[in-house]
Order: C-alpha cells, then structure tokens, then sequence
C-alpha cells in the first residue's frame, strides 16, 4: 500500500539538508586513499548530481560545495611539473589540462616561471589543486628546492587572489583568515628571484607582509638539521628502553623528518642530497661531510626501528625495515637480489656504521627465525656475528640456532 504521507527531503528543516549536503560534497567522501599513505580524488560527478536534482536544491548545495571546497589553480610553463608534483611530491590534483584551465570557480592562481623562460599566453600548463592539499605543493617545492640548490632563484612566483562568485558591479570580498590559508604556506619557499602579491580582491598588506616575514627565516642549516634528527633519535631510545616502542617510533619518524627523509607507509622518500653534501662547519660536526653523518643517523634509526618492531612482536615491519637496508647495502656492493655470497664477502667493516648494520642483520634474523624462515635466520646471524664478534646476544643466538637448526 502506498504511504499517503510521503517523506519529502525538502520537507527536512534546513540545517539537516546542509548536514547532508556537506556528507556528499566534502573532500574526504570525494577522497580515494592509496596504500602509500597518498590520496587522490574522484572527480566529484556523483555528488554533483544533487546540483540537477531542482533549483532549491540546487541553491542550497552549491553554497556548501563552495564552503568546503577551495580551489586553487597552479600554472607552469613546464609540461614536466605536473607530473613531479604528482609522482615526487604526492600531491593529489583535482583536474589536470584543459579541464582544470577551463575551471574559473578557483579562489588562487599561483603562476610560476622564470625569467628566461617566461610563460606565454597560450603555454600554460595547469593543473588544480584544494586548499587542504596546498601545503603538500608547497612542501614538495620545498624539498626540491633543498635538493637542487639553484632552483629558487631562478624563479619567480605569483600568487593572484580571486573572488569568483561575488557580480562584477560589486566589490570583491575575501576574509583576512582564507587570505592567510592561501598565501602563507608560501612561506617556506626560500631565495625565490621574485614574489608577487596580487589580484582582485587586493591581498591585505598585513598577510602580505607576514608572507615576506616567514620567507625571510633563513633555512635550518644542515647541522640544524642532524642535531635535531639525534635528539629525536634519543628521546626514541629513552622511550625504548622504558617499555615504549610505539612512542620510541613515534619519535624515529620525526628523527627521519629532521633530516629530510619522509616516511610514507612502506615507502622512504630521501630528500636534499645536495643540501647535506658538503663539509659540515658547526659543532659537533665540524670537518665531516653531510651525507655521511645523515647515512650513519639512518642506519641508527633502522636498527632501533628493528628493535621497537620486535618489542612489539610486529616481525613483518622488522624484517620489512631491516631487508631494505641490507638489499641497499648489497646493491652498493654490486651484489645482486637473490644471489648469494660468503657472510665474510657480504660483511663491510670499513662501513661508517658497521656496528648498526650488524645490529640490523642480527634483529632481522631473530624475526625470520620468529617467522619460521629458518634457513635466511642462520645466514643473516653468520654475518651478524662477523660485524659483532663480542655481542652476547648475538653469539647466543648463533649457537641456540645451530642447535635448533642442525
């Protein structure tokens, strides 16, 4: 029988239509999570459905797609940027080409190009970005700016505000708090050739100022960088040895983001290179080169890594975390995946942190004999016990497996 008193949704009071409108049109129920921990975006075509549904309706929802989504839009003159933003930087684009040139519902444009290499009318490569993800460009230019010193200054960057939705025959209008969310995550591009404020509305001068401010900060120097990635790396141990291996991580990762490494779910990304691969000149680093003190720091932080992950009885991330690093060092050593060589060839004494990689062969071992991978146990224990000859626990696991072993 059919209901004689039908349930209609704009019978619903308002605030109940808005909340349900802001379930449909938010980025996360737009957003596709990846197992790297990097998200991209469906293009949003379902949920705009509600925009032909009626006019009421229309009205209505558009008004909260607008305030849960700002747009900005990014050009180059580089048809290879787009691609590094997404494949280096992790940066999730809404529209990429002449979809997102055409789209004029953006509040930014952020222009980039250099001097000797203008960007003509017509040449623009553009793709489009939402504000909550802005702070990923920026951050991903930062990086390649610390990776290739002689990028920013050869740049020049223009940032145009705009006010889309307000008719011409009034005055542009944008709050002072959604000026700063746009402008400021600038702020970390350092030594750029020239910046650029502008647009319709005209930015205010005070969040103008505070952009040149933030850019004005001189970047952390690379022995900055190293003691406070140690200092991170120790209040990890102190947790570790309290009992604490969650927290120990916690503070292993902000160890590795001190120095430029970004951990992103299974994937290590190594940044500034170049920007640590000098002689360092400040205490207590003074007459040792970056990298290698950032290459001792992480095979520190892999081997204690190792160590939280079999406190935690978490033996897939301990072997996960201790076979990229001896896969690395054996590739450094020209020795192939799968192939295999005496322990005394694969040990590298001379190595700037040999005491921590026999401690990652060792902890590895204990979680593939934890795993029942007995066979690639004993192997990794006899190389262990090569770059660890007096460590107890070593030599007593070595005589407990060939025991078990035979």
């Amino acid at each position: 029988m059919r209901d004689p008193n039908p349930s209609h949704f704009l019978s619903v009071p308002p605030e109940i239509r808005e909340q349900i409108y802001a379930l449909i049109l938010h980025p996360d129920a737009n957003r596709l999570h990846h197992e790297v921990a990097s998200t991209d975006y469906y293009d949003y075509k379902d949920a705009l459905v509600l925009f032909k549904l009626n006019r009421q309706i229309y009205l209505e929802s558009r008004k909260v797609f607008r305030n849960l989504n700002t747009f900005v839009k990014i050009e180059t003159p580089w048809p290879e940027a787009q691609t590094h933003v997404a494949r280096e930087g992790h940066v999730p684009m809404i529209a990429t080409g002449e979809r997102a040139a055409r789209f004029s519902g953006h509040r930014m444009t952020v222009s980039i190009d250099a001097a000797e290499d203008p960007m003509m009318h017509g040449d623009e490569n553009v793709f489009l970005l939402l504000l909550p993800d802005l702070d990923k460009f920026t951050t991903m230019w930062f990086y390649s700016n610390l990776s290739h010193p002689g990028l920013n200054p050869q740049l020049r960057l223009d940032l145009s505000l705009r006010d889309p939705f307000t008719p011409d025959y009034e005055e542009k209008r944008m709050q002072k708090a959604l000026q700063r969310q746009l402008i400021l995550p600038f702020g970390m591009i350092k030594n750029i050739r020239s910046v650029a404020v502008t647009g319709d509305p005209k930015p205010l001068p005070s969040v103008e100022a505070e952009l040149r401010e933030i850019q004005a900060v001189p970047l952390k120097t690379p022995e900055q960088c190293l003691r406070e990635a140690i200092q991170f790396k120790l209040e990890g141990n102190g947790e570790l040895v309290n009992g604490k291996p969650r927290k120990a991580l916690d503070l292993y990762d902000k160890s590795w983001l001190a120095m430029h490494v970004v951990i992103k779910g299974d994937k290590r990304h190594i940044h500034g290179d170049a920007f640590f691969g000098r002689d360092l000149r400040e205490e207590p680093f003074i007459g040792k080169n970056g990298q290698s003190e950032r290459l001792i720091l992480r095979v520190q932080l892999v081997a204690n890594t190792c160590q939280a992950y079999l406190k935690l009885e978490n033996y897939k991330q301990c072997i996960f975390w201790g076979e990229r690093s001896i896969r690395m060092l054996r590739q450094a050593m020209g020795v192939d995946d799968g192939h295999d060589i005496p322990p005394e060839d694969e040990v590298v004494l001379g190595f700037p942190a040999a005491n921590e990689m026999g401690k990652i062969y060792y902890r590895t071992a204990v979680a593939k004999k934890m795993t029942d991978d007995k066979a690639e146990a004993r192997k990794l224990l006899r190389v262990a016990s090569i770059y660890l000859p007096r460590d107890e626990f070593v030599r007593r696991e070595v005589a407990a497996c060939a025991l078990r072993l035979g």
